[in-house]
């Protein structure tokens, strides 16, 4: 791989500041997906932040963007408040990457399309202007069922599902000022040339995301489907919550993962809920609406379908 500076950062205001100095730089948690990248030579940075050294302050309602998915899965006050986010957790990778991989990591991940991963095939995110996947000859078992700009690349992230089911907000660090934004607001649609979907300004960080409980996040559950159970991506996957009063939905969130360039919101399948009882069947059919399977991925709106079907089952009883 190319030669690069290594910059230890003690804090995220100090880390931003040395990020926002370059386009060739880059920021390093565990760097269980960066290293894949240099290794390609996909990515060449001329500097390499590493935030391991900072020791953020704990903020009461925040998650720290450096707690590890082992520390999510185990705490109790999320298992409590926030399930979909903790079962997200729970199941993610292996246990070996939950012990290292961190929550700004999972959300900052990009796609696992093997089109972006290796060098020399038609990729719009690597300025391309075709999308190799979306050709009729083109491997697209595991690509995304909603496309973006003629990007067909499925979001792999497993929490940012659940912390949009949930309302979560994103506390940004920022040498121009710092903000907060929902974690929903945090993608962007695909652009030509552009890799990361992360909707954040050069030098921007994710410092911690906020969770305030209600009685919609205590009914959450998050679900997926895979291959396999042990070390595999989800092929779709579903994050739901609901508050249901008298029998009848008076605020639901639903969100899809692994089946768009972002984690999709059913907008449409949550507006068909409100004020009436929870019917999984409409929720399943209201999300494939507009769907657009490529070649060899038509199973996949089956399988988000009966994803949905299972969550609202479950946030339902």
């Amino acid at each position: 791989m190319k030669n690069f500076a290594y910059l230890q950062a003690d804090s995220f205001a100090a880390a931003s500041k040395a990020l926002a100095k370059g386009e060739g730089h880059v920021a390093k948690g565990a760097g269980t997906d960066l290293l894949d990248f240099l290794k390609n030579r996909i990515v060449e940075p001329d500097a390499v932040v590493t935030l391991n050294r900072i020791r953020d302050e704990e903020r009461r309602g925040e998650i720290s963007a450096l707690a590890t998915l082992h520390d999510i899965a185990t705490d109790e006050w999320t298992k409590l408040e926030f399930p979909a986010l903790q079962q997200a957790a729970e199941i993610a990778a292996t246990p070996q990457v939950r012990h290292v991989g961190t929550l700004g990591g999972n959300l900052g991940q990009m796609s696992r399309c093997w089109y972006l991963r290796t060098p020399g095939h038609k990729c719009i995110k690597l300025g391309s202007d075709e999308c190799a996947a979306a050709a009729d000859a083109g491997e697209s078992r595991y690509s995304g069922i909603f496309a973006s700009n003629g990007c067909h690349c499925a979001h792999p992230s497993n929490l940012a599902p659940a912390l949009i089911a949930l309302n979560a907000t994103a506390q940004c660090v920022h040498p121009d000022g710092d903000r907060a934004m929902d974690v929903e607001l945090l993608y962007d649609d695909v652009r030509k040339g552009r890799m990361s979907d992360l909707a954040l300004r050069p030098g921007e960080l994710i410092r911690a995301v906020a969770l305030t409980p209600s009685a919609l996040t205590r009914n959450s559950v998050y679900i997926e489907f895979r291959e396999r159970q042990s070390f595999d991506f989800a092929i779709a996957s579903v994050a739901a919550a609901a508050e249901i009063v008298d029998g009848k939905v008076k605020d639901v969130r639903i969100v899809c993962g692994g089946v768009a360039t972002k984690p999709l919101r059913a907008v449409a399948a949550e507006q068909a809920l409100v004020g009436k009882a929870l019917n999984p069947e409409v929720a399943a059919a209201a999300v494939v609406q507009g769907a657009q399977p490529l070649a060899h991925n038509k199973y996949k709106v089956t399988v988000l379908a009966e994803l949905v079907r299972r969550a609202c089952k479950e946030i339902a009883s």
